[in-house]
């Protein structure tokens, strides 16, 4: 019976199996099995009495006897009761066992009557006791298959969303004259939510992006996917566009053709080099502001004109900004994850401290950049749990 029940994955075929076995070994005439769903005994399956009959059966404490018997992980054997249900069935003596093993209790099964008229001994509570231990296992392979298949689903998920979000990546950032792009990504997990694009409009303009999508794994990569196919195809067709019109635009496709959940958004941060004009534009979308140094005065601007999240509000029009460009001024654009590192005390690394780094590492080419703000969060973040900390995006843009 043993090898019978613990070969066999699904639950509810277990415990058909089982209860069949549980009163024909006891010489019982009707009984149930009981689960835990969510802190409450269910039904799982039934042979001639009903969950709502042994609900009526009050034992200690003003408790049902499944529910005292589940509580107390212990057996109950009850004798000479001459009760009687609605039905007219007669009940003259009830065994009810916990099915547990050494770290959970996951139900009962409560048997009613023997066939011969006697009680139930201490013998009949061995017997079930030896099953419901076999059924304990049964059941907890059960959950870890279960639970096994989910993982394989998330990992499968996550793959997806992997390759979708590499796609999206640019993958060759050094062909642009008369700038140095630093672009690191950090993800917290196999998949996060940032994302960021160059790309070159002719030899003297570039675009580059940087957002957030609110979400994570594969409905945020297919949103950060759109979001990229929206923007690109609309430089395309469109390579003169300004960058309001430019967040408008996706901003007005995402909120009404792509993104149906409320609580999902995007934010984006829109900038344009034009270095034959000398000027950089930008509309910063709901994102953290970017951070602009002035290489002649030597302070860092903090570049906030544009408008509110993406994706959610169609119709919203855009505003945006612009700087005039020197050799060895720099652009810093960051995602949330940067800022909202935090220590063991739970202090946020913060925009004071990114504006400091900036200032700092001013020195450094921009890809030395990026990986010396990653030592410096790290360092920030030593000694925390790594589901703390956030994935996260820095990009720096410097004009030669």
């Amino acid at each position: 019976m043993g090898t019978v029940i613990t070969a066999i994955h699904e639950i509810n075929a277990v415990l058909s199996v089982v209860t069949d076995m549980a009163i024909r070994l006891v010489h019982g005439e009707v009984g149930l099995i009981m689960l835990e769903e969510n802190g409450e005994l269910k039904n799982k399956i039934s042979w001639g009495v009903s969950e709502k009959f042994v609900k009526t059966l009050m034992y200690r404490d003003n408790i049902d006897l499944p529910t005292y018997c589940f509580k107390n992980q212990e057996a109950v054997i009850l004798s000479d009761l001459g009760i009687k249900s609605e039905d007219g069935i007669r009940i003259d003596s009830i065994i009810c066992l916990p099915i547990k093993n050494a770290e959970k209790c996951f139900g009962v099964v409560l048997i009613i009557n023997k066939d011969d008229g006697t009680s139930y001994s201490e013998e009949d509570e061995e017997i079930l006791q030896m099953l419901m231990n076999f059924v304990a296992v049964a059941i907890d392979n059960s959950l870890m298959v279960k639970d096994k298949l989910k993982q394989q689903k998330t990992q499968q998920d996550m793959a997806v969303a992997k390759q979708v979000q590499e796609t999206i990546l640019p993958q060759n950032i050094d062909n642009i004259k008369g700038v140095e792009i630093g672009v690191i990504y950090f993800p917290a997990r196999e998949v996060g939510g940032d994302f960021y694009d160059v790309i070159k409009l002719n030899e003297s303009q570039f675009i580059i992006i940087i957002g957030d999508v609110s979400n994570k794994s594969v409905p945020a990569a297919l949103v950060m996917s759109a979001a990229a196919a929206i923007i690109k195809s609309t430089l395309v067709s469109q390579p003169n566009i300004s960058l309001s019109k430019l967040a408008e635009t996706t901003n007005n496709l995402l909120a009404s053709e792509i993104i149906k959940d409320r609580e999902m958004f995007v934010t984006l941060f829109f900038s344009k080099f034009d270095l034959n004009k000398k000027l950089l534009t930008y509309c910063n979308a709901g994102h953290l502001p970017g951070l602009f140094w002035n290489n002649n005065e030597k302070n860092i601007i903090q570049l906030s004109e544009g408008g509110p999240i993406i994706g959610q509000f169609p119709e919203i029009q855009f505003d945006e900004g612009e700087y005039q460009l020197e050799s060895g001024d720099r652009l810093f654009l960051f995602t949330d994850g940067l800022t909202e590192a935090a220590d063991s005390d739970n202090q946020l690394f913060g925009r004071e401290r990114v504006e400091q780094v900036f200032s700092v590492e001013i020195g450094l080419p921009p890809k030395e950049f990026c990986h010396k703000v990653k030592s410096w969060v790290d360092r920030f973040t030593e000694g925390c749990a790594e589901d703390t900390v956030d994935d996260f995006t820095i990009l720096q843009v410097k004009v030669e």
